[in-house]
């Protein structure tokens, strides 16, 4: 038999291999009603890639997957990965419109899904479902689509289930997944990260938390969204087990606090709404007890009035970690909170620390140039680096405007204010454009606006994030006017929303005005609309 080839060190498909050599019989997928070893995951994703790389079938260097969070999306992750393509993870809750422009955008030739995904594919882009190439994941019939080639999952692991494991080289450069984010023209952008991207920061958050087979993960992020590395393959690294919140108990604090319990959390990441809701609901206290010796939040600020109530709920050796990162970069900067982070004269919210040890950083003041590399200054954050993105998928000119050359490198513009002290620190200010962030989802105002401004009765549409009545939970709130004649509604101008974006975009109010407010520049004023939400309550 001809030998396999051994997958490189410096991939991603690198630590699952690793983790079946040492801990074959170890957890390493778990949810609320099964449990998968390494080995029995090794069998599955080697059966699973077997099917996307079988003879007569269509190769894939891009390979969407559509899936609510399960044994099987891991496995097919792993799958897509040691099949030699990247994985296009797809917000389950997306409508199959914003799918199909995923799909469309990046060319995918594969897509694993289930059959009523597939359907509803159908029933608004016909001639993309033409195209693809489907894994089945649940029961199929003569209706489905065959698309270009079709198999099933079950069709895969039998038909593959003593075939020689597949291991397709790779290299630490090539991409190993594309995360869609919103994007300001209206249509969603495709970040380009690979293997080394990735890399970078677990290998780093493996030495840094101090990981071992005896963790358990817990994977509350989405699949599509960035946090999820951590989760997936920061457990795959030290042969941990990764331990699945089901999409069901994502916003539940006290069901939240049950799951760290019943599965024996030692390792939580997540946005800090979701931390907030378990250290401040009903069964917070219970958290003291619990196997959690690592805490960690990105995406959103942690007002220290919060973060005071979770240190108090958490077991009192447990670390706290703030970590930072557009999804462009992952992980770049991180801070372990200490005691003068919580005490009562600390700021409103606590720094975002330093860059970690494979990135670099500088500030850029209003006008583009450097600011100085000491002393205290505010600018916006240029981040570069092991684990900076390749660039914006088939978009060079939009890859090019937020990159920036200093001295002699390439930076990432992240858009976002920061103020950096004497002793190094970087603290959160802010965003300088129509970026906001919303539940940890990092959105782009113009691209809700877009789909708005595409019905007919719809003249001019703004949308902005306003605090919630407690100054925290942003949440989406949009001002349109009518076209002359046609009086649009709130509710059909939600339900359009909903055909085009995930919930997590849709306002949660809409108000149809006469006019929109103005400065004396012309610029529509958005404080004075702030102002309307707020005298509305």
């Amino acid at each position: 038999m001809k030998q396999q080839p051994e997958v490189s060190e410096g991939t991603l498909a690198a630590y699952l291999e690793a983790a079946v050599r040492r801990h074959p019989d170890a957890v390493a997928v778990k949810d609320q009603q099964r449990r998968v070893t390494y080995a029995e995951l090794d069998g599955i994703s080697s059966g699973v890639a077997s099917a996307l790389t079988a003879p007569g079938s269509v190769s894939g260097r891009r390979i969407g997957i559509w899936l609510n969070k399960s044994v099987e999306a891991v496995a097919a992750i792993h799958a897509v990965l040691r099949s030699g393509a990247a994985y296009v993870p797809i917000d389950p809750t997306a409508p199959p419109r914003r799918a199909a422009a995923v799909l469309a955008d990046c060319r995918a030739t594969w897509l694993i899904t289930t059959p009523e995904r597939v359907r509803s594919l159908r029933a608004c882009a016909p001639e993309l479902v033409e195209t693809l190439s489907f894994l089945y994941v649940g029961a199929v019939d003569e209706d489905l689509p065959a698309g270009a080639w079709a198999t099933t999952w079950e069709d895969a692991l039998g038909r593959y289930a003593d075939a020689a494991p597949v291991r397709v080289p790779a290299e630490r450069d090539d991409v190993a997944y594309l995360l869609y984010t919103s994007g300001s023209t209206g249509s969603p952008k495709g970040v380009v990260l690979t293997h080394a991207n990735a890399r970078a920061f677990v290998d780093w958050a493996v030495d840094e938390f101090s990981l071992t087979s005896s963790d358990v993960l817990a994977s509350h992020a989405p699949l599509h969204f960035d946090l999820s590395i951590l989760d997936v393959f920061g457990a795959a690294a030290c042969a941990g087990a990764v331990a699945l919140v089901p999409e069901s108990r994502q916003g539940l604090g006290p069901a939240l606090v049950r799951f760290v319990i019943d599965q024996d959390v030692s390792v939580w990441y997540s946005v800090p709404t979701a931390l907030r809701r378990m250290a401040e609901g009903a069964n917070g206290d219970a958290l003291a007890a619990t196997r959690l010796r690592l805490v960690a939040f990105a995406g959103e600020e942690y007002p220290t009035r919060h973060l005071r109530s979770l240190r108090g709920a958490l077991p009192a050796d447990s670390a706290l970690y703030n970590l930072y990162g557009p999804t462009e970069t992952n992980v770049c900067t991180f801070h372990r909170l200490g005691p003068k982070d919580l005490a009562e004269d600390a700021p409103a919210s606590p720094p975002i620390g330093r860059p970690c040890p494979y990135a670099t950083a500088f500030l850029l003041d209003g006008d583009g140039t450097a600011l100085p590399e000491t002393g205290e200054v505010t600018g916006e954050l240029c981040v570069g680096g092991e684990s900076v993105m390749r660039g914006y998928w088939n978009d060079p000119v939009k890859t090019a405007a937020v990159g920036v050359e200093h001295e002699g490198r390439r930076f990432h513009r992240t858009g976002d204010l920061v103020r950096r002290f004497a002793d190094g620190r970087l603290v959160f200010v802010g965003r300088d454009d129509t970026m906001v962030k919303v539940r940890g989802h990092r959105i782009e105002l113009g691209e809700i606006e877009a789909v708005l401004d595409g019905r007919p009765d719809v003249g001019d549409a703004v949308c902005m994030a306003v605090p919630g009545p407690d100054g925290t939970d942003d949440h989406l709130v949009a001002f349109v006017t009518a076209v002359p004649g046609t009086e649009p509604d709130e509710r059909s101008l939600r339900r359009h929303c909903r055909e085009f974006l995930p919930g997590y975009m849709v306002p949660g109010r809409i108000e149809v005005v006469a006019v929109l407010d103005y400065t004396s520049t012309g610029k529509v004023d958005r404080r004075s609309l702030a102002r309307r939400v707020h005298a509305g309550r």
